[in-house]
Order: structure tokens, then C-alpha cells, then sequence
């Protein structure tokens, strides 16, 4: 499925990297990079130049509506409608319900929740004009499911994200846009290592310790959520939508 259009958000590190890596090498020439960091965010929109893609760098604080509605528009403007949407963006801050800020609750939801409803609200018009079907695949977190106490906001985040995934999937289906989310597991990406290090007292080895300690014998990579999102969006996965897939070596709801 050549000259698709891949947006992805989160693009200049991590997961949302990985992802617009791979959809390169899967032949994807047309990838739209959506972040904060536009330094970052360049350097990865220029090695995939590089290796023949034509790339759209958006700069965009997906706290701020305007800028999820904006990086949507600039990439209908340079590539005409979307094709495959990626929300990888996302913040981990920590909180319990004692401790929990009014700004930590609002700028989770703001990033975690809303700015993903309003890519997918913004984009989907002109998926649906252009009648080609589409996928949207939103990274969403094991701890959907309920999370440990000082991560109560960010679990929450994750679960009303899987709610507005089946919705939307259950809204478009007839249009033929799939939609889908991703529940992470724990995933060693350089968010999560300056997470563990500096707020965590972990030393710089932790992720290769704490993956000996998985059933699988590593934490997760950002390729593997990227190379699932990379299938959920073939033909290999044509006839799935609404599906909420744990990615992650325990199993939801049993006991060890």
C-alpha cells in the first residue's frame, strides 16, 4: 500500500519515532512528524528524507486544541487527506487521589485524552471524502485497567482513551476507517528512562535488571508497539476494528 499518508504524533522520540520508522520501511512514503521538540522532531523528519520519504515536520503543543487542529490541517494541505493515524503522544505524570494537582489532572487529560479526540475529529472528514478506508491506532496503557495508586490520573486517561477508540470504531465502521488501541506494557523508551532515573532513583541500567525480571526476559522496545501498529494498519488486519490489544508479557486479571 504505497504513497499513504502516516501522521503521527510523539513523532521526535520513543514510540512515536519508532513508529514513523517503520511505516518508512514498510513503504509508506508520505509521513506527517507531530511534536513539542522540533529540534528532535527535524532530526527525525530529516533521516527519513533521507531514506526517500517525504516528510511534513509539525511543531505543535498538543495541549493547545488549536495545534492539534492546525497539524492536521498542514498535513491535509502538503499531502491531501490522512490515510493512517498514530497518537503516541502522551505524558506519564505522577499522581495519586491525595496528591493529585488540578494542573498534573488537566495536562494528562489535555495531552492523553483531548488531543487525541480532536486529531481524530479534525481528520476524519477528509478520510471519509476520500473514501479509501483508513486506520486510526491509539497508544493507549496496561494500566487502563486500573494502574497502581500514584499513577491514578494517567491510568484514567488511558481507559477513557480505550472508551472513545470503540466508540469511534463502532461511528466509522461503515465508512470503513478501523480503529484500534494499544495497551503498553511497561516499555523502556527515553521518557520512561529519565522517568526511572530522576524521579525514580534508578540507576542508568535499570531497564536491562528490571527486564530480567519479566517473563519474556526484557521490557518492551519502542519498536514493538511500532511494528504492531505497522500491521493493524495492513491488509494483514483487514477485517479487525475496535479492538483494544494488551502488548504486554502479563497476563490482564490473573495471579502470578
Amino acid at each position: 500500500m504505497p504513497n499513504r499518508t502516516i501522521f503521527v504524533t510523539g513523532a521526535s522520540q520513543g514510540v512515536g519515532e519508532a513508529v514513523a520508522r517503520h511505516f518508512s520501511v514498510a513503504g509508506d512514503s508520505n509521513i506527517v512528524l507531530v511534536a513539542r521538540d522540533s529540534v528532535r522532531l527535524n532530526r527525525v523528519a530529516r533521516e527519513l528524507q533521507d531514506k526517500g520519504c517525504e516528510t511534513l515536520a509539525v511543531q505543535a503543543d498538543l495541549s493547545n486544541v488549536e495545534d492539534c487542529r492546525r497539524a492536521v490541517k498542514e498535513a491535509e494541505t502538503k499531502f491531501g487527506s490522512i490515510d493512517v493515524i498514530c497518537n503516541c503522544a502522551g505524558l506519564t505524570l505522577r499522581g495519586d487521589i491525595f496528591n493529585t494537582t488540578v494542573d498534573t489532572f488537566d495536562s494528562l487529560f489535555a495531552v492523553n485524552v483531548r488531543a487525541s479526540f480532536f486529531v481524530i475529529q479534525t481528520a476524519l472528514p477528509g478520510m471519509i471524502a476520500a473514501k479509501r478506508g483508513g486506520v486510526v491506532i491509539n497508544i493507549s496503557s496496561m494500566l487502563s485497567y486500573g494502574g497502581p495508586s500514584f499513577l491514578l490520573p494517567y491510568a484514567a486517561t488511558k481507559a477513557a482513551l480505550n472508551v472513545i477508540t470503540k466508540n469511534v470504531a463502532n461511528t466509522v465502521k461503515f465508512e470503513r476507517i478501523r480503529v484500534h488501541a494499544i495497551n503498553l506494557g511497561w516499555t523502556d523508551t527515553p521518557a520512561e528512562h529519565e522517568t526511572q532515573t530522576k524521579v525514580h532513583g534508578l540507576p542508568e541500567d535499570w531497564a536491562t535488571s528490571e527486564g530480567k525480571k519479566q517473563p519474556f526476559g526484557r521490557l518492551l522496545k519502542a519498536d514493538d508497539p511500532a511494528k504492531l501498529c505497522v500491521f493493524l494498519a495492513s491488509d494483514n488486519a483487514a477485517m479487525m476494528t475496535g479492538c483494544v490489544i494488551d502488548q504486554e508479557q502479563w497476563v490482564a486479571g490473573t495471579l502470578s
